[in-house]
């Protein structure tokens, strides 16, 4: 049902991810050595920021605990640790990331823990708002973001290593680092350019593709969010370029694996709530 309503989207970006992947056997080192900028405010923010849809849900199912714990206190306090740490964690990995592109002086633990308390009492607050019949819809969304996450783990990185590919980036600075075509892996070499970890997380966004099926009050934007949730994670693709990171292939290649491993789970969430489903549809 989900998959069949979005089919003309995927069929576009697999040939668009097809595209750039023969694009990029061609021109991949081309493209990045023209857009490299690495002191790019746009592709330094993005690149401290881009992993949150992937793991946005962690933080969520922490709230949603802490709101439906049923009196129980273990469960109330498992939820606060959970939503707290993980936005606090969040906040130090873009500081960190920002810090080391020398874009702010250096990571401060306090100022961390105070946006990520910030972020925390935000969702926590959305959460607190919503009824118990939606808080039961979001753990559901919870529950997809948690199996597509762990695809995520196992997929992406698994690769990494097998193709060994070495980044733009230090191929510039020397040693003992060497460009090499994506469809030509080096095999478990140190290199980890390929596939793009920052544009396949950022490809957790289509999460958001399910909000339609679950809510009502989403049903009239499938098109809207479809083309949201891919400019987004073309937006981070690009930003892999500017900063020297990741090659065309490497993005591209993160989007269409992403895309089909969405396409692949989302009939396993169809049936495990299928009449949640029906009710909105």
């Amino acid at each position: 049902m989900i998959n069949r309503r979005y089919k003309k989207g995927y069929v576009a970006v697999i040939i668009l991810c097809l595209v750039f992947m023969a694009v990029g056997a061609k021109f991949d080192w081309a493209a990045t050595d023209f857009l490299y900028n690495p002191k790019n405010v746009f592709g330094i923010i993005f690149e401290a920021f881009s992993f949150f849809p992937m793991y946005l849900f962690i933080p969520v199912l922490g709230a949603c605990l802490m709101v439906r714990n049923g009196g129980n206190m273990t469960t109330f306090a498992i939820g606060t640790f959970v939503l707290i740490a993980s936005c606090c964690r969040f906040m130090y990995f873009a500081s960190a990331s920002m810090t080391g592109r020398a874009f702010i002086e250096k990571v401060n633990p306090y100022l961390c823990g105070i946006f990520g308390g910030i972020l925390a009492a935000l969702i926590f607050i959305i959460i607190r708002k919503q009824k118990r019949r939606t808080i039961r819809k979001i753990q559901a969304l919870c529950a997809f973001a948690a199996m597509y996450f762990l695809s995520y783990l196992s997929v992406i990185f698994v690769l990494k290593k097998i193709f060994g590919r070495d980044r733009y980036e230090d191929i510039i600075t020397g040693g003992e680092f060497a460009f090499a075509d994506w469809f030509k892996p080096a095999f478990f070499t140190s290199g980890s350019s390929f596939p793009s970890g920052h544009t396949a997380a950022a490809m957790g966004i289509v999460l958001l593709l399910l909000l339609p099926f679950l809510f009502a009050g989403f049903k009239k934007l499938k098109a809207v969010l479809f083309v949201f949730c891919y400019f987004y994670a073309a937006l981070v693709a690009f930003s892999r370029l500017i900063m020297g990171r990741h090659f065309i292939s490497d993005t591209a290649t993160a989007i269409l694996i992403m895309t089909l491993i969405f396409m692949a789970l989302t009939p396993y969430f169809e049936k495990i709530y299928r009449k949640m489903l029906i009710k909105q549809n």
